[in-house]
């Protein structure tokens, strides 16, 4: 099943093999023995290239739905027999931004030496989802608690929404912005999964005029490029941009006179115990983010110690 994938995404057997650290030779023996047990061909070329016969992508999309969390329970496995550590899978919604990640493991290393972190991209878009189906242990998202029957929410802090822009966009000499000031500006936003409390309007609020320009964008990083180069603004929570901020390609303004916050979870699965990993992990997470020195100022947070 890892060939058939690694077929699939570099459609060549000679560049499948080298994925997956084995020889051509080897991949074409196992290819051939994979056909023989199934009966059928999986595997076709094409113009040169390598394709899945639809026998072949039946079984590749079939395993899909397993072949991560089975990758994840051997790295599990060997983590905790190699290095007597517990391996807890965290995700952060909205943002794919990690620039706090490396001095909060320094300090996850003094506090809980065995514990390992592993971060799951798909958190990303489905922060809730992947916390029920398991694919992560532990998520940071912003909004409001709900079905507290299914989860537990531990408050971080709140964070100020704003909205970035070069320093020399028009919008910079204002002091904070109102709706009116975006309704015929280039506003970035992020496709939003369909999940409650992740729809644009929990961003920017109902504008009495709709924005007439919005663009959707997968990643943070792509806005952040094109704002650098004066194109539009994007409204993001402070701490996604404070690398930009602090080394001045980027400047931001409040959203409205009084300004706008929003407030960061940390969330897990309901009923995990208190000496859980993951709970240990979601305690880390908490105590960074009163740490008015190091923690704050990394990730933003607007809170009192």
């Amino acid at each position: 099943m890892a060939l058939l994938r690694a077929i699939a995404e570099t459609q060549s057997l000679t560049a499948a093999a080298a994925r997956l650290g084995i020889t051509q030779s080897a991949a074409s023996h196992r290819l051939k023995e994979a056909e023989r047990r199934v009966g059928f061909r999986l595997m076709r070329k094409v113009n040169h290239l390598v394709m899945l016969t639809d026998e072949g992508e039946r079984v590749r999309a079939f395993s899909e739905s397993f072949m991560d969390d089975l990758a994840r329970l051997e790295l599990d496995l060997e983590t905790a027999y190699n290095e007597k550590q517990t391996v807890v899978r965290m995700g952060q919604a909205t943002y794919s931004r990690y620039h706090w990640l490396p001095a909060f493991l320094k300090m996850l290393e003094g506090l809980e030496p065995n514990l390992s972190v592993d971060l799951a991209g798909k958190a990303t878009f489905q922060p809730l989802a992947s916390l029920s189906q398991g694919v992560v242990d532990v998520v940071t998202v912003y909004g409001r608690p709900f079905q507290q029957s299914k989860f537990t929410w531990m408050k971080m802090g709140p964070d100020p929404l704003v909205v970035a822009m070069a320093p020399d966009h028009r919008l910079a000499e204002e002091e904070y912005i109102e709706p009116h000031h975006l309704v015929d500006e280039r506003v970035y936003a992020y496709p939003f999964a369909s999940e409650r409390g992740f729809e644009w309007e929990t961003v920017v609020g109902v504008t009495d005029t709709p924005l007439r320009r919005v663009t959707t964008m997968p990643t943070p990083e792509a806005v952040i490029d094109l704002l650098r180069m004066g194109f539009g603004v994007g409204v993001f929570s402070k701490w996604a941009v404070e690398p930009e901020l602090a080394d001045g390609t980027l400047v931001s303004r409040p959203l409205g006179a009084d300004g706008v916050d929003l407030d960061w979870w940390a969330v897990l699965r309901a009923g995990e115990p208190e000496e859980s990993a993951p709970s240990r992990l979601a305690q880390a997470l908490l105590r960074w983010n009163t740490r008015t020195e190091d923690g704050l100022s990394t990730l933003g947070f607007d809170t009192d110690p």
